[in-house]
């Protein structure tokens, strides 16, 4: 009986490491093909989407986030002129003066800053991400926009 036992024990014994052998290792190459086709994926996304400008490509995009920014700020601007002129019965001189940094970022009490009007257009945050990249990098020559 004891001879029976030990046979089935270790027939039992094999069995159950040949086929957690097999089951692992089916797993993990599943698991490692999975791995390496996402990182492949990741790689290649992060190639076809990104777009390497230079200096002079971030001075172009700020002057067109500049332009865009004016472009949403200007008639936002003649209507707070409008609106010193009526409301606050002003000279229109008086109301341009004044409003002449109409939506440009300006200092509070505190001294933080109340931030510009129409920074959140996609341009304008590519242009910023690349001036604060180009100041903290003065060596670098191109930056990849993300």
């Amino acid at each position: 009986m004891t001879i029976a036992f030990a046979y089935w024990r270790t027939n039992r014994q094999q069995y159950f490491e040949r086929f957690q052998w097999e089951k692992s290792g089916s797993n993990m190459s599943r698991s490692n093909s999975q791995i390496l086709l996402a990182i492949i994926t990741i790689t290649l996304s992060v190639f076809a989407s990104a777009k390497e400008i230079s200096r002079d490509d971030a001075s172009e995009l700020m002057e067109e986030c500049q332009r865009q920014r004016e472009e949403n700020i200007a008639p936002l601007r003649e209507q707070a002129i409008e609106d010193c002129v009526t409301k606050q019965r002003r000279d229109r001189e008086y109301c341009a003066r004044y409003n002449r940094t109409f939506g440009n970022a300006r200092p509070r009490g505190n001294g933080s800053m109340i931030p510009g009007l129409f920074w959140d257009l996609p341009v304008c945050q590519k242009a910023d991400a690349a001036d604060r990249y180009f100041k903290a990098n003065p060596s670098r020559h191109v930056y990849t926009l993300p």
